[in-house]
């Protein structure tokens, strides 16, 4: 997701031409909040969670008591409910947060490694001193140049105390240094396979233990989100992955806790988010709201009471921000925005679009898709729709899919749904106020016409000045050409950990 903006004065009176020096990335803002950095250098935990929707977390508007201890977390922090991941698919989504770029201008497009010199959050903290640490999910930040931490624990265990054990090992090395931390506490909760499932019972332990959770949602508790149909086994696939965040929820509260008992917490800034949305049909992998919406929540001593920020920010923003809050200089050329002058409620310029990147899959197949968005409105392109290619994710394993693919035989209305995520829409346009699952699609509409070429303008603006290799694809499809989407899996694909 892009990080740039469009003044509407300037658009009115001199077009998307006159706005360019509003997207381009002068990052002037990194050092302008400097006045409520504490002169001691803060310690840093940033805690990640692996394909959580947005809707589930009570301070979101979902089930109260879901996630307890996230909720708590939230409401001492400032949250920024509108932010949007860069790109929807887990490793490239967590290498822009790690360095500030989107994935074509850093490298990490698909499940590939950022380009070598790429400064990181990692690097760039190692710098001043801070020892680093992670914890999990170190095989989607690569390479190991660019994250080379101090401390590494890896593996796929959904254990909810392991992460907070991690956390006091790197803790204990990083007083024996004598340095401030960065530990970095990733969850693989709720990833596939979901709590209670089949597929699960080995690596959960038959969910016994620090594997399960008190009181298990059942399939008849759970919301059925907007993008999905009231179907018996997409209740019982949703409960399942609502138990799983209720695990990551717990592990949560762990981590939390050991950072209490430590006696670090006055002089640490603390933050959450999620790589993406849930791992199901129109979200994860895809430029759909579901896959792309991803609240952040962040705390330090001394910052003043907590607020809710509803401005359009990205994942991109997170280096910049902690940088600047740590008091370290950024990289100069950015494709994220510092917070800070928007929480000191400096006068800032907001930015009216954000915009989404999915390129190749844990497959290595490409589906290329570009999304632009504003508060109300999204316009997306999918450059792999030609009519013969056909979707497949890891999004579609399990329940939910097979669901859908067996009530449309019967149901014609599910039948366009699976047809319009199997084989994709080159130009959708929609209204999340009004049509929240993007069921609609209104390009032809011509109600929105100048709302279209604005967004379209706006969009290829910022393709321009990143260099987006999609930029030609999005020309074809305004033309009315066909594509050009180069195919090359085994190149791109995943090879082991998970995705």
């Amino acid at each position: 997701m892009s990080s740039f903006s469009i003044r509407k004065r300037e658009f009115l009176l001199g077009g998307a031409t006159t706005a360019l020096a509003g997207f381009l990335p002068g990052r002037t803002l990194a050092q302008a909040a400097v006045s409520i950095i504490p002169r001691k250098r803060m310690n840093l935990l940033l805690i990640t969670a692996d394909d959580l929707d947005w809707s589930l977390p009570g301070f979101m508007g979902g089930k109260p008591n879901l996630m307890p201890n996230l909720d708590a977390l939230a409401r001492r922090s400032h949250r920024f409910v509108a932010n949007r991941t860069v790109a929807p698919i887990c490793m490239p989504s967590r290498e822009a947060m790690m360095t500030g770029l989107v994935p074509h201008r850093s490298g990490g497009t698909g499940f590939t490694p950022v380009n070598l010199g790429t400064p990181t959050l990692v690097t760039l903290l190692k710098d001043q001193g801070y020892y680093t640490a992670a914890i999990h999910k170190v095989d989607h930040m690569l390479p190991q140049e660019c994250f080379a931490w101090d401390y590494v624990q890896q593996s796929k265990d959904r254990s909810t105390l392991v992460h907070a054990n991690g956390f006091r090992v790197a803790l204990e090395e990083a007083r024996n240094g004598k340095k401030p931390f960065f530990i970095n506490c990733n969850s693989n909760d709720p990833h596939r396979p979901f709590y209670g499932s089949p597929q699960a019972d080995k690596v959960d332990h038959n969910h016994t233990g620090a594997y399960k959770v008190e009181r298990e949602v059942r399939p008849d508790e759970v919301v059925v989100p907007p993008t999905l149909e009231d179907l018996p086994d997409i209740r019982l696939e949703l409960s399942q992955y609502w138990n799983s965040a209720q695990r990551l929820d717990i592990a949560i509260g762990n981590i939390l806790r050991a950072l209490d008992e430590s006696g670090e917490r006055d002089n640490t800034i603390v933050m959450f988010c999620s790589d993406h949305g849930m791992p199901l049909p129109f979200a994860k992998a895809t430029c759909y709201d579901h896959g792309s919406r991803v609240p952040v929540l962040i705390s330090w001593p001394g910052m003043g009471e907590p607020r809710e920020f509803t401005d359009l920010t990205t994942h991109c923003d997170i280096l910049p921000t902690l940088l600047d809050l740590l008091g370290v200089p950024a990289p100069s050329d950015l494709d994220g925005q510092s917070w800070l002058p928007q929480i000191e409620g400096k006068a800032t310029e907001r930015r009216e679009f954000v915009v989404t990147y999915v390129n190749t899959l844990s497959s290595g197949f490409s589906y290329p898709m570009r999304a632009i968005q504003d508060q109300r409105y999204a316009l997306v392109f999918s450059s792999w729709a030609d009519g013969k290619l056909k979707f497949r994710s890891e999004s579609m394993f399990g329940l939910t899919f097979n669901a859908m693919v067996e009530a449309a035989k019967t149901d014609p209305k599910i039948a366009a749904r699976v047809e319009q995520y199997t084989l994709g829409i080159p130009m959708a346009f929609y209204d999340l106020k009004t049509d929240p699952g993007q069921r609609l699609n209104l390009a032809s509409d011509k109600r929105h016409s100048a709302r279209i070429r604005r967004m379209t303008e706006a969009l290829l603006q910022e393709m321009e000045r990143t260099k987006d290799p999609e930029l030609a694809n999005v020309r074809a499809i305004l033309d009315g050409k066909p594509t050009v989407v180069p195919q090359d899996p085994e190149r791109y694909r995943l090879r082991g950990g998970g995705d």
